[in-house]
């Protein structure tokens, strides 16, 4: 079963955002994906009305988000982050559509934020094709508790 997978991406921190995304493009194929559309947005609290664009216009298999919630002086970050995560995930379940949301923050350094992108981003993919094959078998397999820990890579 290919799937298919979207992607929202901050522009803020393109650069980093860039080598999120260069990292699933690299194991897509591995992964039996299609990475389909990528809409750019300027931010995390952008995100759920982008999410909810893509899922209505164009229903994929799994939606990622991309960005960056860098430290600043203020908690006005980790507002932004909670607010848009928050969204997010009701939006998750309203449409019960897989998404990993893979906003490195907040409170992340530009660094850290460079050194995170390319585990956070292959992590999100595998996150994202797991809980497609999970929400599959719901209607056709049993459910049973799994202990692998090997679903995601270190």
């Amino acid at each position: 079963m290919s799937m298919r997978v979207h992607l929202v991406v901050g522009y803020i921190h393109k650069e980093i955002c860039d080598r999120m995304i260069d990292a699933v493009q690299s194991i897509a194929d591995e992964l039996d994906c299609r990475m389909g559309r990528v809409v750019w947005i300027p931010g995390s609290l952008e995100a759920p009305l982008a999410v909810k664009e893509l899922i209505e216009r164009d229903r994929p298999d799994a939606i990622i988000v991309f960005g960056v919630q860098e430290q600043g002086a203020t908690k006005h970050g980790e507002v932004i982050a909670h607010q848009a995560t928050s969204k997010l995930l009701d939006l998750q379940l309203q449409y019960r559509l897989p998404m990993a949301i893979a906003i490195i923050g907040p409170g992340a350094t530009l660094e850290h934020a460079k050194e995170k992108a390319v585990r956070t981003a292959k992590k999100a993919l595998h996150a994202a094709v797991h809980m497609v094959k999970l929400t599959h078998d719901f209607g056709t397999e049993p459910l049973v508790q799994s202990t692998e820990t090997d679903a995601f890579p270190s």
